[in-house]
């Protein structure tokens, strides 16, 4: 999948400098300069959420998987018989019960943590940005600036992405 992948990013990185070639060679820096630097932040991207699922996977609490796997086996029949011959709760019982434990919880609140922005906040992200920002500029003082080639640069990772949606099958 991954050479699959690959080919469809050269191809229309290929389609991409055979257009920019037909405008000047300006056009084809501008395009490929933006290419490398958004190629860049999304490999920062990847290296920093693999980075954080690997450290979650890591600190992960095992414990609380096994009271899953109890509460998912099948019953045996005389337990199923003992369900059978339990008391059904009348319909007054059941909606105080309901209203109790909905009065009962509380909503879980979220806090906001530094570790979750690890991941978006990683020094190798960081300098990816740094680079295309610097590129731009870079591009913008020596007068080489074609604003059309560099955002085409950029769309191509997520024109890439779209078309390896629609033509790579997953198995």
């Amino acid at each position: 999948m991954a050479k699959k992948l690959a080919l469809i990013y050269l191809c229309i990185d290929a389609v991409l400098i055979a257009i920019c070639a037909y405008f000047g060679a300006v056009h084809v820096l501008n395009s490929q300069v933006s290419l490398i630097s958004s190629s860049l932040i999304i490999l920062a991207s990847f290296l920093g959420y693999k980075k954080r699922v690997a450290k979650k996977i890591a600190n992960a609490d095992i414990s609380a998987f096994d009271d899953v796997n109890e509460n998912s086996r099948i019953p045996s029949q005389d337990e199923v018989a003992n369900l059978e011959n339990s008391r059904i709760p009348n319909e007054n019982e059941a909606k105080n019960a309901r209203n109790s434990r909905i009065s009962n919880e509380k909503t879980p609140k979220i806090p906001l943590r530094l570790y979750e922005f690890g991941s978006v906040l990683s020094p190798l992200r960081l300098l990816a940005y740094v680079l295309l920002i610097l590129a731009f500029f870079i591009l913008v003082k020596k007068e080489l600036f074609e604003p059309l080639s560099f955002l085409a640069g950029i769309a191509v990772m997520p024109i890439s992405a779209l078309f390896s949606a629609v033509f790579i099958k997953a198995k």
